[in-house]
């Protein structure tokens, strides 16, 4: 049977290929019947050989192909593939994506015993091959789950665990995390393990979701970087209360300063968006904050805003002033180098 698994998550991508192994893998040898293939390289050849090869001491083979289609993008550009895999038009796809159409007939006589499985990212544009394999098997696209299903999602992953959420700690994860699900998993489990089977709260959340920790030190951020000097102590007093102290601050600070120097520069240098989010691997509500303040910062302003955190730094470092002071007037003076006074 053929399986053809794309898409932007990954992570539905991959369970749902763990959980085809987990269906074929009945008596136990599907590891040694197991065949994976880098589409990126391979041949049909080597496919369709791999595929006509008999499981050994096995009811099932499997065969996985990855990168296939990524490498075929946009070869039939300029062209249509019809219904068997034979081309119409006067300008068809390369030599090589030509040839591979012809998976689609032989998709028709692979053994029973075989499952071939095409695994990719996303797929943009025209694909020859995924269209040609329509109809031919389980062909699925697995999209970015809609943020406004994350906490539906959230609470069946963790019923999965034996873990309960309030309903304020899921708000607080799907909040914080967004739709980044290998993220969530790996938050519910950790969770699970916690909580010890009681009942998981936003307090809970917060003390150990590395997300929820980071986001409680955006507005001090934000307070900084729009030159709201008050604002940006009154902030670093309650993050105080509920962070691990000085060096955690200085490092979030340090980490959204140096956020925004490269996105300035990539934004200078004619970056999209998305490759900007690629790059910095913040999440969506992340990513627009920060694309909305980097052009307002010149390099200068921020290279004045790194000499003032290093100051500081070495400051609590050799005891010349207490942290939380230290700490006070720190964001006191970065409030005023990068906020809009300073452009003047």
């Amino acid at each position: 049977m053929l399986h053809v698994f794309f898409g932007k998550d990954s992570f539905s991508l991959r369970e749902r290929l763990d959980e085809l192994r987990s269906s074929l893998d009945d008596d136990g040898m599907l590891a040694s019947n197991t065949v994976v293939l880098d589409g990126r390289r391979t041949s049909l050849a080597e496919v369709t050989a791999a595929c006509d090869t008999a499981p050994f001491l096995a009811a099932h083979r499997l065969v996985i192909v990855e990168g296939l289609l990524a490498r075929l993008a946009g070869a039939g550009r300029g062209r249509r593939a019809q219904k068997g895999g034979r081309l119409a038009g006067s300008r068809g796809p390369s030599a090589d994506a030509a040839s591979w159409l012809s998976l689609a007939d032989y998709a028709d006589r692979m053994p029973p015993s075989t499952h071939l499985v095409l695994i990719d990212g996303e797929v943009q544009g025209e694909n020859p091959l995924r269209d040609a394999l329509k109809g031919k098997g389980e062909v699925r696209e697995f999209r970015p789950l809609n943020p406004r299903a994350v906490p539906d999602w959230i609470r069946s992953r963790a019923r999965s665990f034996g873990l309960t959420l309030t309903p304020g700690a899921v708000g607080l994860l799907a909040d914080s995390v967004g739709n980044d699900l290998w993220t969530l998993a790996g938050e519910l489990e950790k969770l699970a393990v916690y909580a010890g089977g009681r009942p998981v709260g936003e307090e809970d959340v917060r003390a150990l979701v590395t997300a929820v920790r980071e986001t409680s030190v955006f507005p001090l951020v934000d307070a900084i970087v729009e030159g709201r000097p008050a604002a940006a102590v009154r902030l670093l007093r309650q993050v105080l209360r509920q962070e691990s102290g000085a060096p955690y601050i200085l490092a979030m600070i340090q980490r959204q300063l140096r956020h925004l120097a490269l996105a300035r520069e990539m934004m200078d240098a004619g970056a999209s968006s998305r490759r900007i989010g690629e790059v910095l691997r913040l999440p969506e509500f992340a990513l627009d904050r920060l694309l909305g303040q980097a052009p307002r910062y010149p390099p200068q302003r921020l290279q004045a805003a790194f000499r003032r955190l290093l100051e500081a730094d070495l400051q609590i470092k050799r005891g010349i002033y207490h942290d939380e002071l230290a700490l006070e007037l720190l964001v006191h003076d970065l409030a005023e180098v990068c906020g809009p006074a300073a452009a003047s």
